[in-house]
């Protein structure tokens, strides 16, 4: 049986407004009209053209904005070097006076630097693919090397001597231990779905690589790569990782999910969600298979909460351990700042056990402070006697030094700009403020980006309440090229993006109501986020036999898979009955979802039943169950899912 159209419910219908029911025939309240509603247009329009700002890999016009991801300390600590995501560039920086010396650019959006030597340092250039290796000894960035990694390098670590840099390969699923002499990969390892970052022990022999795809941290020995264990989190977007100096005590941040639907009551008590700092104890090499140690009882997996009460702290990505590892640092970039903790005594408990911070610990300013640094502080280093500490401002374009001993913020080091930004551009980058602002929502608990990560989805489902029910748990729909894509939501019942946006901030953030402008400038921005390049295309963007086969498939009236998914996001307009409803939906069918990019997800359908791609063909949504159609054979799913891989 071929899946039937149904109108957009609203049509029919009507729509919820603020709570309220609206049929078709009645007019929205006056009070609830978009005065924005033009300028939203023009804005989306130009943002839709402009696209987000990106230079590329032979170092084109340089965008406006930097938007700095992660920062090292090189030369004897006199010089500082970023790695700036917008701008497809590095800047080198003198410490002392803040003086940009040189900028590079080395490819499609850097998201991370570390020093390999004295003057030496590596860069992974995620969206081009690459680890690039520069020099800095005459105060100039040089490239002296360039390796093609592809599946988007995203994470760094470099081991003491200088020799090997590990890379995390966040759409291949492995971490790669590349020669920096000589200029290739030595060794590899499958650590997992979506690895993100990597850190290093202080004696090399040890690597902690966080996990997207299935919230996990996981340690694996250096030499020979090999993986020693595995620890799942309960939640979403774990951070950078650090050891502490003894090598034994990994920290790191993540938000946690709790599951529950974004009241205001569930919020404020971390139901919804929450950020944690998670501590985790290695076990000693001559310890027994359970891990186990005499001398630190206990659970090896502990977690503290970050959450104050009615002051949360959103969207936590690194953490740095300074001294003799009795003080943590973690950047919190949803709520502009920096978390310090100090003291043996820190009351971690199990990873889940406490919603808000403990009061004893919230209310002594001698083991817990708070420092606001605005914008969206980011990836962190510590100065080599750790009294200093270097912070890569995404949303302000610069580096700040904080003083860690006094935990103040000691300056403010700009990264210079390439020209004066153009109105739309400054538009969007507002619409981007926005989007990663947790202050948006009640009690500043999580952000826009808490769950669409960086524009996408992440691993969990989530009940938001935006399809008029309670209970209706549904996976993330990413948000590129969003003005492009409605009818919005699942169930295809919003088609005013306005209305969407406004509803997000307000009901689903539970958040203070935006301005017209703020609607419209992230509304412009969700329309320059661009589907990221597939790292499975060959350089020309080609696709492999096995996925011009599937293609083929997915055209044909074999697999009718074209029928719903048209178009270059292969979406469509119409509101599509597969057999997926269940009793108590408020709407009825499915806008099909956007596939551009549909290889980045971990989760698939809109209940998140199905964990691969080859499930989607196989099960609910197989061919036999919405078209009629008889089920693939083993090669017909096998070019399908390659095909569907390279979107």
């Amino acid at each position: 049986m071929h899946s039937r159209t149904i109108s957009p419910p609203h049509a029919s219908r009507g729509q919820w407004v603020r709570g309220e029911w609206f049929p078709r025939t009645a007019r929205r309240p006056s009070a609830y009209r978009s005065p924005a509603l033009p300028l939203l247009a023009a804005l989306v329009a130009v943002a839709m053209a402009a696209r987000l700002p990106r230079a590329d890999d032979a170092g084109g016009t340089a965008p406006a904005f930097r938007s700095p991801v992660d920062v090292a300390l090189v030369d004897g600590e006199r010089a500082l070097v970023t790695a700036n995501a917008a701008a497809g560039t590095v800047s080198l920086v003198e410490r002392s006076t803040g003086r940009l010396l040189d900028e590079r650019a080395v490819g499609r959006r850097p998201t991370a630097v570390a020093a390999a030597g004295e003057t030496r340092l590596v860069v992974a250039a995620s969206e081009s693919g690459d680890l690039v290796l520069l020099d800095c000894a005459k105060g100039a960035l040089v490239e002296t090397g360039r390796v093609h990694l592809g599946f988007e390098p995203r994470g760094v670590a470099v081991d003491p001597d200088g020799r090997i840099a590990y890379v995390t390969l966040s759409m291949g699923r492995t971490l790669a231990a590349v020669d920096l002499a000589a200029g290739r990969v030595v060794a590899s390892l499958e650590v997992g779905s979506v690895p993100r970052h990597v850190a290093i022990s202080p004696d090399g022999t040890t690597l902690a690589v966080s996990c997207a795809g299935r919230t996990e941290i996981v340690i694996v020995a250096a030499v020979p790569l090999g993986i020693v264990s595995r620890h799942r989190l309960p939640g979403l977007n774990p951070g950078q990782p650090a050891f502490a100096a003894d090598g034994r005590t990994l920290s790191f941040p993540w938000t946690y999910d709790g599951g529950g639907n974004p009241s205001k009551g569930n919020i404020r008590r971390g139901w919804v969600t929450g950020s944690r700092l998670g501590r985790l104890r290695l076990a000693p090499a001559d310890a027994g298979p359970d891990g186990g140690d005499a001398a630190e009882p206990g659970p090896p997996l502990t977690g503290l909460t970050l959450d104050v009460s009615g002051r949360a702290a959103g969207d936590v990505s690194a953490v740095a351990i300074a001294g003799d590892g009795r003080r943590l640092i973690v950047a919190a970039g949803g709520t502009h700042e920096l978390l310090r903790f100090d003291g043996d005594a820190l009351p971690f408990t199990q990873a889940s056990a406490s919603e808000v911070m403990d009061g004893a610990l919230a209310a002594d300013p001698a083991r817990f402070g708070r420092l606001v640094v605005g914008g969206r502080p980011l990836g962190m280093r510590l100065s080599a006697d750790g009294r200093r500490l270097y912070v890569a401002n995404h949303l302000l374009d610069a580096v700040q030094e904080i003083d860690v001993d006094t935990f103040v913020l000691a300056a403010t080091i700009p990264l210079g700009a390439g020209g004066p930004p153009a109105a739309g551009d400054l538009v969007v980058r507002h619409g981007e403020a926005i989007f990663f602002d947790a202050a948006r929502s009640f009690e500043q608990w999580y952000s826009c980006h808490t769950c669409h990560f960086e524009g996408g989805g992440n691993a969990v489902t989530f009940d938001t309440l935006n399809d008029g029910s309670a209970g209706s748990y549904k996976t993330v729909l990413p948000l590129y090229r969003l003005a492009e894509t409605g009818p919005w939501t699942w169930h295809g019942w919003q088609t005013d993006l306005d209305m969407a946006v406004r509803r997000s901030l307000v009901e689903t953030m539970q958040g203070p109501a935006p301005t017209a402008e703020d609607v419209a400038a992230l509304a412009a921005y969700l329309a320059s986020l661009p589907v990221p390049p597939n790292p499975r295309r060959g350089p020309d963007g080609g696709l492999s036999a096995a996925a011009e086969r599937g293609r083929a498939i997915f055209a044909s009236d074999r697999a009718a898979c074209a029928r719903c998914h048209t178009g270059e996001l292969f979406t469509s307009a119409e509101v599509l009955d597969v057999g997926l409803s269940r009793v108590g939906d408020r709407y009825d069918g499915f806008n099909p979802p956007v596939l551009a990019g549909v290889s980045r997800k971990t989760l698939f359908m809109h209940d998140g039943r199905e964990k691969s791609l080859r499930a989607v063909l196989t099960g609910r949504h197989g061919p036999d169950r919405v078209s009629g159609l008889p089920p693939f054979d083993e090669q017909e799913l096998a070019d399908l899912v390659a095909y569907l891989e390279s979107l």
